[in-house]
């Protein structure tokens, strides 16, 4: 796209040039034919990487000979501006004949277009302006995280039901290299542009096996990637794992370490989005994080396989421990230090009635693979004593010692979801009984892939709110999303929706238009 800057301030004078002529001493005037645009509405809405702004204005001139020559502006106005901001008048160039095809690949926004129509013998022009909305279909949706032939891309999939799919793919011309682990959101992520200015945007954050995608939800545009979203040398030989809003920041973390981006543009602190050194405990000492953690209070909750200990980033970029004493300092039956079971899920339990977070963590017993416990944990970050508040050996007999995949349900009851030979189980946290699960309406013979109570509660409009099941399966190279209401912690009556595509489905994030920084969004 060309730019111009220059407004054409002349054409408002070009209307009023009268061409002279001498005929001995007298002046005969030719007058200029006027330059009408009609056909044109007032205003037009887009979706940008989608639509095409097709344009066809009715343009004549009264004298009927003169030859006109065209083209297309367009231009960011004031309606996209917050009351603080000042909105620069460029003018980008967009097209040269009068009939205009232009495909939206603007941010979303307000937008003026406008047609420039000049008059080639005296340079006479008439414009007219329409106003142009521009949407993303970005902005709002389920997000799927999917591995296609070893490589990684995100389908979106839009509430009324029509969808994006391979989205980077169509963005870059191929996919993302090497097989996806994880997709988080930051609803509110700071970051410096290629201006050299703050920009604040919703942000998508993809791990894959060896790198990392921070996308600008507003076009899909690469933030950073691994290799740029260092304030210093890269690191090497890391294994990317997940990137989340920890409230004042942005934590990023991998198998060799934790860190943390101070940033919370809500609060008017800005920053580049990018990472330095890793978080260390008391200064001094590295960690190496399980892939599973917890979000709670603003803080991130994890297991460092390194001393096998739980340890929390707090919502300013410290880590902290705990003591394995009580506040009485007793030592309690089950220390939180020196774990040597292997961290096999770590999920979390929030009720409202008392505003308690439990985690839950299901380990694997170190000596016997077909062992497991569960430690029940008070996610607490004003806590520096040891948190276990019970520890429960699985019985030999469930099938939880044996599952691939789990969840839990993360907003009322007590449970646990678990896959077991391609079977899904509701496990009493309480009880510590559990049961074969079958939903209505769900095929057999499909492999499942991902499970995950999903829920968005903070909506003004209450009946954009949600609270799911979530079960991802795939078969045949392609994957179906199976979502239900929940009634007394299992799946409710038949689907509320199905999604489908190419694939296989690992993870999935939903994006609202309403989220802002402090908005509860479920982890992992």
């Amino acid at each position: 796209m060309k730019k111009n800057y220059i407004m054409w301030f002349a054409c408002l004078i070009g209307l009023l040039i009268t061409a002279c002529y001498d005929d001995k001493g007298n002046y005969d005037y030719k007058e200029i034919g006027e330059i009408r645009i009609e056909g044109l509405d007032e205003k037009y809405e887009c979706v940008a990487f989608q639509d095409v702004l097709h344009l066809e204005p009715n343009v004549t001139i009264t004298d009927g000979t003169s030859d006109l020559e065209y083209f297309w502006t367009i231009n960011l106005t004031s309606g996209s501006a917050t009351s603080s901001e000042q909105i620069k008048i460029e003018l980008d160039t967009i097209g040269w004949e009068r009939v205009l095809d232009y495909p939206i690949t603007e941010k979303a926004g307000f937008y003026d277009v406008t047609l420039w129509a000049k008059n080639k013998e005296n340079g006479a022009t008439s414009i007219e302006t329409v106003s142009l909305s521009v949407v993303t279909p970005f902005s709002e949706g389920f997000y799927l995280l999917k591995e296609i032939n070893g490589e990684t891309d995100i389908d979106l999939h839009l509430r009324d039901g029509s969808y994006v799919m391979d989205i980077l793919k169509s963005k870059d011309g191929q996919h993302m290299p090497a097989a996806p682990v994880s997709i988080g959101l930051d609803p509110s992520y700071c970051f410096v542009n290629a201006q050299a200015d703050y920009e604040i945007t919703k942000a998508l954050f993809i791990c894959t096996e060896n790198d990392v995608r921070i996308s600008n939800v507003e076009d899909m545009s690469v933030i950073y990637t691994y290799n740029t979203m260092f304030l210093g040398e890269v690191p090497t030989g890391e294994k990317p794992y997940y990137m989340w809003r920890n409230f004042y920041g942005v934590g990023y973390v991998c198998d060799q370490g934790i860190y943390f981006s101070t940033q919370a543009p809500l609060y008017d602190l800005l920053g580049t989005g990018k990472f330095g050194l890793p978080a260390l405990v008391n200064e001094s000492e590295k960690t190496k994080p399980n892939f599973y953690g917890v979000i709670s209070n603003g803080c991130w909750f994890f297991f460092d396989e390194l001393k096998g200990r739980l340890l929390y980033l707090d919502f300013n970029g410290s880590l902290h421990t705990f003591s394995d004493t009580d506040k009485e300092g007793k030592e309690q039956p089950y220390p939180i230090n020196g774990i040597t079971h292997k961290l096999k899920f770590f999920g979390m339990n929030y009720i409202a009635v008392n505003k308690e977070t439990n985690g839950y963590a299901l380990f694997e017993d170190e000596n016997n693979a077909n062992k497991r416990y569960i430690y029940e944990l008070n996610l607490s970050t004003s806590n520096i004593y040891n948190p276990i508040k019970k520890v429960t050996e699985v019985s030999s007999a469930s099938k939880l010692n044996n599952a691939n995949l789990f969840c839990t349900y993360e907003t009322t009851t007590k449970v646990m979801y678990f896959v077991a030979n391609n079977q899904i189980y509701m496990y009493d946290l309480e009880q510590n009984t559990e049961e074969l699960i079958v939903p209505t309406g769900m095929a057999t013979g499909e492999e499942i892939t991902y499970i995950k109570n999903y829920y968005w509660t903070e909506d003004t409009d209450e009946k954009d709110n949600f609270n799911y099941l979530v079960f991802a399966t795939y078969q045949n190279g392609k994957y179906k999303i199976y979502m239900y209401d929940i009634l007394g912690g299992k799946p409710n009556g038949s689907p509320v929706r199905i999604l489908e595509g190419e694939g296989k489905v690992v993870s999935m994030r939903f994006i609202d238009k309403s989220m802002e920084m402090t908005s509860t969004i479920p982890a992992l």
